[in-house]
């Protein structure tokens, strides 16, 4: 591509991109929303000039795990993508293959570019304090709907996501290893928080045997049980017997799963994470890990280069998950997702998962993205709006969200009244969550849905809508298990009467 056709040129930024192992004051000038050059040269006439002298430019941030979906995600999911800098993130396995097309309905018009790490629980992630460690919890993995589905939507899935915190050893972890091979993902193991110190078979080493090549663990940093260095702070033989391998490490920082004790240990004996990736969810978003660029300043302090990780949010995820054709550098003819960002000098506490903290003399602060050449600025305080995170449903009244709903949705509503007048169900701690019971609701809103010919879009904002203002998106029987019974029923009532009413 040729720079004198550029509508936009990035002037004056100090460019760093690993994967042209660029890192130098230059241009970069982008046109139909793709790379024409990096490099210096004279604006075009009539191209829109963006001064960034002493700021930084690189390809746009992956973070590779997130959770903008489900029991753990956010009504703006933006708000830690794009505002945050990240122009690609991944869902880290809040849909199984069984919600999969409630995601993909739910998850549509971001400005951030998603994908999907799926779980290997047909149902995805059930959230904080669900049963976890015992392999019969897993459901029943349908195997012909897991391989179409992934082969349909190929360019979305990108790993699949599976707990290292089975009380059976590895055999969960060679199942996963199984399906994913079959479905030609990689496996992305998450180790840390929620792993049972139950016997003498510590999951996190079996992790390490199982996993090969290309396949990632997660929370390499973690001090929980089963954590990577023994009683004498030595990173354990299967560590680095899977990194000669190669297995990838990333942090994964998340709420529980980073200890500056752990990590410096590990990282002066050789451990050094391939990826960096920020775990945000609702639990964390407003402390210990806040953004991406924030666990990026983390690993400045614990000794990074400002190049290596720029390279662990672009190059190396974007190889890792088979997105370097579109993602992760700033070749001519890439998309044009861009991150702009500047370092701040001042004393920074920076703290871990443990209440632990470390002073930094260094902060990274994300300026403004570029998607597809589109320009968005930062916003780091858009996601701690307790509206982003905090799910509160309506219980005294009905939600003006109902005033919009068509025809169709009410009549909807009516048929899934019917549906679910014939479930029995009661709101019990996340550890005895009924199972069955989640997949019975989520079929009563399914068959409803077909019976009147609903998009599936249509159909869970309809059934959110009563009993919620902001739009999260969670599965849907996950959602419905977690009200009593009686108020929803009461509350779909409620709603078909005002429609008849108003007929």
């Amino acid at each position: 591509m040729n720079p004198a056709d550029a509508t936009l040129i990035l002037k004056n930024a100090h460019v760093i991109d690993p994967s042209q192992d660029l890192d130098r004051v230059a241009d970069v000038a982008i046109a139909d929303g793709k790379i024409a050059a990096v490099g210096t040269f004279p604006a075009p006439a009539g191209a829109e000039v963006v001064d960034c002298s002493g700021q930084y430019v690189s390809p746009g941030w992956i973070d590779i795990h997130v959770h903008a979906y489900g029991r753990l995600g956010f009504a703006d999911p933006d708000s830690i993508g794009i505002y945050q800098g990240v122009t690609s993130f991944i869902e880290a396995g809040g849909p199984g293959i069984g919600t999969f097309d409630e995601f993909l309905a739910m998850m549509t018009g971001l400005k951030t570019r998603l994908y999907a790490g799926l779980y290997i629980r047909p149902l995805g992630i059930l959230g904080i304090g669900a049963s976890e460690d015992d392999v019969r919890d897993l459901g029943v993995i349908p195997f012909r709907r897991l391989i179409d589905g992934v082969e349909q939507h190929r360019d979305m899935v990108r790993y699949l996501k599976v707990g290292a915190f089975d009380r059976h050893g590895s055999a969960t972890l060679k199942v996963a290893k199984g399906l994913a091979e079959m479905i030609r993902v990689p496996m992305y193991v998450h180790t840390g928080d929620a792993i049972a110190d139950h016997d003498d078979r510590p999951p996190l080493r079996a992790a390490f045997d199982v996993a090969e090549k290309g396949d990632i663990i997660t929370h390499i940093y973690h001090k929980n049980f089963s954590h990577i260095l023994d009683e004498n702070d030595k990173v354990v033989p299967s560590v680095f017997a899977a990194a000669r391998r190669g297995v990838l490490f990333d942090i994964g920082f998340g709420g529980a799963n980073f200890s500056w004790d752990v990590a410096e240990k590990a990282y002066a004996q050789g451990v050094v994470t391939d990826m960096i990736s920020s775990d945000l969810q609702q639990l964390n978003v407003t402390g210990p890990t806040f953004s991406l660029a924030n666990i990026l300043t983390i690993h400045r302090r614990l000794g990074f280069s400002l190049r290596e990780v720029i390279e662990r949010v672009t190059s190396t995820p974007a190889s890792a998950l088979s997105l370097s054709d579109r993602a992760g550098s700033l070749r001519p003819g890439m998309p044009a997702d861009v991150t702009v960002f500047r370092t701040e000098a001042g004393e920074f506490e920076l703290l871990d998962c443990f209440n632990t903290t470390r002073t930094a003399e260094e902060r990274i602060v994300p300026v403004m993205a570029f998607k597809d050449g589109v320009r968005c600025g930062s916003d780091l305080e858009r996601c701690q709006d307790e509206r982003n995170w905090f799910m509160e449903i309506i219980e005294d009244h009905i939600p003006e969200p109902v005033e919009q709903f068509s025809d169709a949705q009410r009549a909807f509503l009516g048929s899934l009244q019917e549906e679910l007048a014939s479930i029995e169900w009661e709101v019990v701690a996340p550890k005895l969550m009924d199972l069955e019971k989640v997949i019975a609701l989520q079929e009563a809103v399914y068959r409803a849905r077909e019976r009147n010919g609903l998009s599936m879009r249509d159909a869970l904002r309809a059934v959110y809508g009563c009993f919620i203002y902001h739009s999260f998106a969670i599965q849907v029987g996950l959602f419905l298990i977690c009200l009593e019974r009686s108020f929803v029923l009461e509350r779909l009532r409620a709603v078909t009467s005002r429609a008849h009413a108003a007929a």
